[in-house]
């Protein structure tokens, strides 16, 4: 049993090193797959049906559901018994036809839905198919579906809905061969090819005849799939290989390939003119007359993600995607990028993963290092590998390699325990040490290499700078940072511009160090929060020339162009199109253009179009994430980038993208959460005003760094930056015409043309010229009611003036209340007249300007009687607002005012306030903050008198804080109560005042008040309100430093009121 045991181990190593060895050392024909499963929000692993349809869309069929992809989310249609849905979750196949409806055969039939996935028309078994089972679908020339089913062809007209159904009739030779239906396709002739478990089928469509297609090939066969190429079909089968069919010549030729005598489920061919097989035997690439197979591989994430291929197709990009019975795999067939990766268990291989370190010599081989695996030296030409590692005295000194150069014969090597020299003539390693002299290494823990225009050997390392001449001479450049105080003496990168000049970046925070070898002058470049002109970031990966007068630096925070003569910084970041801010390369093509690896890829800038082109896993890299060091250009061209899974070769010229710009599609917009059906125009009501808009660009080339830009027309001076946000969201749109315009730049750098949506938001039915006659009666009739109340108060204060005099009389001691009151009763008057005066002032005002243009010989026109009509009721508001708080302070001290006690959340109350009364205080120049400490708090008080003192609060805070400053909304709690706090920048209060704020008619904040205006009777009514509620309200206040108000409310209310 042991030995049966170990047998089936060898026989496992076996394989696997078989499934490798063809792509040896350099991997030629590796593909990366970048693969999509459960774990990503796909409804199920079998992917039956992969289908893009003309607006983008990424439609997927799977045992479980129905899946919309759009780049960003998945969107998982299922059945649902309670609702109109598809019939089925599984999904056997989708299309689309010529009037942009969408197809999907399941196993209960036929759904055709829109492509928001509104289900239109069902087709079910029996009542209208042929069975209920759907395994093809496909719309012929004249506009017909045809469906293979497992017991019958239909074939459906869409104008009429009629089925025509075809079966096999034992004695008709001119029935079908089978009415298990596997696969049907038309060809350049219009015929209809229609394969079964049980041969070939061809329906002349001009001779509406069914013919058993008769080929020794093919008679009897279990044919799984039937693909149209021009005036070939290619048929699939099952165990049986794959034929070709010459229409024209009628002549059958199979492919001898050992892959392909698997279960074939798939035929697809690309825009290359590569075909590509599915099957349970992998995915089969054919070229030329040449095989390759694709298959999943334990030790390589980037493999096909299951062996069982079950669907192919190719999206508007270029990718190909592949679905299988775990998930989908998504490659570019057009491979740009050279991959060298460590294969397991092979000997002529990588020795590690991560290659942190890469030149080229003179002879063409390929000095790699690696992270704790030794040094590398790859022969690409005799496909050959060595590899050297400390355990030998001789060899390397130690493990951990970091920056390779070289010249001539000599390669220098960077390592964490010392400087190494390899003699390509004599074959043998020196190592260069730290010792107690001044002609030794600095430090051992050796970074960066660099060999100037003298043939100088410049080192960095983890603690400063040092030089090695040819006469093998060490010299200390240290005191360039120790004279300068420049802390961070790790050198990550050095280099020589074309003045001779040197240049350092530091690894954490020390930026660029400029040395002048002529002046000794030193200059030190890091970044200033605050200022345009710095570098991005201190931490500095790599520094590079373009040999026209700029630097290129790459930082953890994006990349820096810098001119060398007028000391300009050029910042770019992923705002700019970078797929990731945490950069570690730059290399300098022939057009100056530069290539950045970074934690995301490898980015092109192209400084013509000042734009980025991506690259990613699916155009071929090795990774996402690359190293630092690990970077070399060659005297040919050829760029050299390494990572986590080994390295890129490739020569920039050959790298051309395909220049697809994709267009961004709005697929959806809200009121609320109420959908609107988008149309080019729009019309809302006017209280239809916040919307969202959700948006996406079909392309599905690194989706998280899409760089969306929207505006809404009307209402947005500039274009926002979504930053990488699929959405946009308006709230308070005021009525009027509006036009959403969204674009997207895509993988390749380019912009897409903006996508336009117009929008009308209609005027409230108020704003008629009826509801402005209205008001004007309603106005006057409170000018009426307002005069007669002021008359009545006057009376009543008089009466109680009389009554305190004739006590006066009596008690001498009430001599000083009369005084107070006497005073009291003059300031009363003297405010309240001057607030009522204003606004009648106004009214009166514009009432006869509307008199006067109204009797005059050319009338009035609309707009200047809206005009007035605005002045009249603004003040009208306002002078209803004085009124409203004259008679509750009155009804409040005559006991007379009754609160309707209801629990609430409060937190919920609060934050709805604060939020309706944002724009108010953004439109004022003023940032309102809104901060509650927990979710939800229920208290028991009156809502509509607790809003309004929260109304006055805010509003107060409004009209004493000047624009740029910031109001502040906190509510927090402790067991018996709750506090809320608005505090505020404003012009703040005197302390000498804070108790008289509360009176009626004071206005003591200081002397600026008049300027904003107020009846101070807000605050009076605020105070008696939140007393009925057996709560309090507290000040803390100076002047110029601002105001906080708390109000204290209980939990539970223990008066009736």
């Amino acid at each position: 049993m042991k030995e049966k045991i170990i047998m089936i181990f060898i026989f496992l190593i076996i394989f696997c090193i078989k499934s490798y060895s063809v792509y040896g050392v350099t991997e030629i024909h590796k593909l990366n797959f970048e693969n999509i499963t459960v774990d990503d929000g796909l409804s199920q692993s079998s992917v039956n049906v992969i289908f893009q349809d003309s607006e983008g869309y990424i439609w997927i069929g799977t045992d479980d559901g129905l899946n919309r992809y759009d780049g960003h989310q998945f969107y998982v249609y299922r059945y649902d018994e309670e609702n109109i849905s598809i019939n089925s979750n599984c999904i056997s196949d989708i299309f689309e036809d010529a009037e942009g409806y969408l197809w999907i055969g399941t196993s209960r039939g036929i759904n055709k839905i829109s492509k928001d996935g509104k289900v239109l028309e069902t087709y079910n078994a029996y009542s209208d198919l042929s069975h209920y089972k759907i395994i093809d679908i496909m719309e012929d020339s004249n506009e017909r579906i045809w469906v293979a089913t497992e017991n019958g062809l239909n074939i459906i007209d869409k104008k009429t809905k009629k089925v025509d159904k075809f079966f096999n009739e034992i004695n008709d030779s001119n029935s079908l061969s089978s009415d298990f239906i596997t696969s049907i396709c038309e060809d350049i002739n219009g015929d209809v090819w229609i394969g079964t478990n049980n041969g070939l089928n061809k329906f002349e469509v001009k001779n509406n005849k069914l013919i058993r297609y008769d080929n020794d090939l093919v008679n009897g066969t279990y044919i799984t799939k039937v693909y149209n190429d021009n005036e070939k079909i290619f048929i699939g089968t099952k165990e049986n290989g794959l034929f070709e069919l010459n229409i024209k010549t009628n002549k059958m030729s199979k492919y001898n390939y050992e892959d392909l005598n698997g279960n074939i489920s798939s035929i697809f061919k690309d825009d290359s003119e590569n075909m590509w097989i599915g099957s349970d035997n992998g995915l089969i690439n054919i070229k030329d007359n040449n095989f390759i197979t694709y298959k999943n591989s334990y030790y390589d994430s980037q493999s096909l993600v299951s062996d069982n291929v079950l669907s192919i197709t190719q999206d508007k990009s270029g990718l190909i995607w592949v679905g299988t019975y775990g998930g989908i795999s998504i490659f570019n067939p057009n491979k740009l990028f050279t991959h060298y990766k460590r294969i397991p268990m092979i000997e002529e291989t990588l020795s590690s993963d991560q290659v942190s370190g890469i030149y080229e010599d003179d002879e063409g081989l390929i000095w790699l290092g690696t992270k704790n695996d030794g040094l590398n030296v790859l022969d690409r030409y005799n496909n050959s590998i060595k590899v050297f590692k400390k355990d030998d005295i001789k060899s390397i000194s130690d493990n951990q390699i970091w920056q390779i150069t070289g010249k001539g014969n000599e390669i220098w090597i960077a390592t964490s325990n010392g400087l190494n020299k390899f003699n390509k003539n004599t074959g043998k390693f020196t190592s260069y040490y730290h010792e107690d002299n001044e002609n030794s290494l600095i430090n051992n823990d050796v970074r960066s290499l660099f060999i100037d225009n003298k043939g100088i050997l410049w080192i960095g390392t983890t603690n400063g700078v040092c030089t090695l001449d040819s006469n093998g001479n060490f010299k200390d450049y240290s005191y360039i940072f120790n004279d300068n105080n420049i802390m961070d003496k790790s050198i990550t990168s050095i280099y020589e511009d074309e003045y001779g000049d040197i240049w350092f970046g530091t690894s954490i925070d020390g930026g660029i160090v400029k040395y002048n070898r002529d002046t000794e002058e030193v200059k030190n470049y890091i970044h200033i929060k605050g200022e345009s002109n710095t570098i991005s970031f201190n931490a500095i990966k790599c520094i590079t020339g373009d040999g026209i007068g700029n630097l290129w630096i790459a930082t953890s925070y994006g990349i820096n162009k810098f001119n060398i003569k007028n000391e300009k910084f050029i910042t770019y970041n992923d705002k700019n199109g970078l797929s990731n801010n945490f950069t570690y390369g730059i290399l300098i093509d022939d057009d100056k253009n530069p290539w950045i690896s970074t934690n995301n890829g490898i980015c092109k800038y192209n400084i013509e179009r000042d734009s980025f082109t991506v690259f990613d896993i699916t155009d071929g890299l090795q990774n996402k994430e690359f190293n630092t060091y690990s970077y070399f250009k060659s005297k040919n061209g050829e760029m050299f980038f390494g990572g986590t899974s080994g390295f890129n070769s490739f020569y920039p010229k050959n790298i051309n993208k395909p220049d697809y710009t994709a267009k961004v599609k709005i697929e959806s917009l809200k009121f609320n959460t109420k959908d609107i059906n988008i149309t080019k125009n729009i019309e809302l009501k006017y209280d239809e005003n916040y919307l969202n808009f959700e948006f996406f660009l079909p392309d599905f080339k690194n989706t998280a760094q899409t760089t969306y830009y929207y505006k809404l027309q009307g209402l947005d001076d500039d274009w926002i930056d979504s930053e990488n946000r699929n959405y946009a969201k308006y709230t308070n749109i005021p009525p009027g015409n509006y036009k959403f315009l969204v674009t997207a730049r895509s993988s390749n750098g380019n912009w897409s043309n903006p996508t336009e949506l117009n929008i009308k938001i209609l005027n409230p039915p108020w704003k008629s010229g009826w509801a402005y006659l209205i008001y004007l009666l309603v106005i006057l009739l409170i000018i009426y009611i307002a005069w007669n109340y002021v008359k009545i108060l006057e009376s009543i204060i008089f009466e109680r003036t009389h009554q305190l005099n004739i006590k006066f009389a009596e008690n001498e001691e009430l001599y000083k209340q009369v005084i107070e009151v006497e005073k009291y009763k003059n300031n009363y008057f003297v405010n309240l007249s001057h607030e009522l005066r204003t606004p009648l002032n106004l009214i009166l005002s514009s009432v006869q300007l509307i008199t006067n243009l109204n009797q005059s010989k050319d009338g009035i026109s609309r707009n200047k009687l809206e005009e007035y009509m605005l002045v009249l009721q603004r003040n009208s508001k306002r002078l209803l607002r004085l009124i409203n708080n004259i008679i509750d302070t009155s009804r409040i001290e005559a006991g007379e005012y009754k609160l309707h006690i209801a629990k609430v959340d409060i937190i919920y109350i609060v934050e709805e306030l604060a939020l309706s009364m944002k724009n108010f205080v953004e439109n004022n120049g003023i940032e309102l903050i809104i901060d509650p400490e927990i979710e939800e708090f229920e208290i028991e008080c009156d809502v509509d008198t607790i809003e309004r003192c929260l109304i006055n609060l805010i509003g107060n805070a409004v009209k004493f804080t000047e624009k740029g400053g910031k109001i502040e909304v906190i509510v927090w709690t402790d067991s018996y109560k709750v506090y809320i706090d608005i505090k505020d920048t404003g012009i703040g209060i005197d302390k000498k005042y804070h108790e008289s704020i509360f009176n009626r008619f004071s206005q003591t904040y200081s002397k600026s008040t008049e300027e904003h205006g107020g009846s101070g009777l807000g605050l009076t009514v605020t105070k008696q309100i939140i007393e009925l509620h057996n709560g309090e309200i507290k000040v803390e206040s100076e002047l110029g430093k601002g105001s906080k108000f708390t109000l204290i409310l209980p939990i539970n209310q223990t008066k009736k009121h």
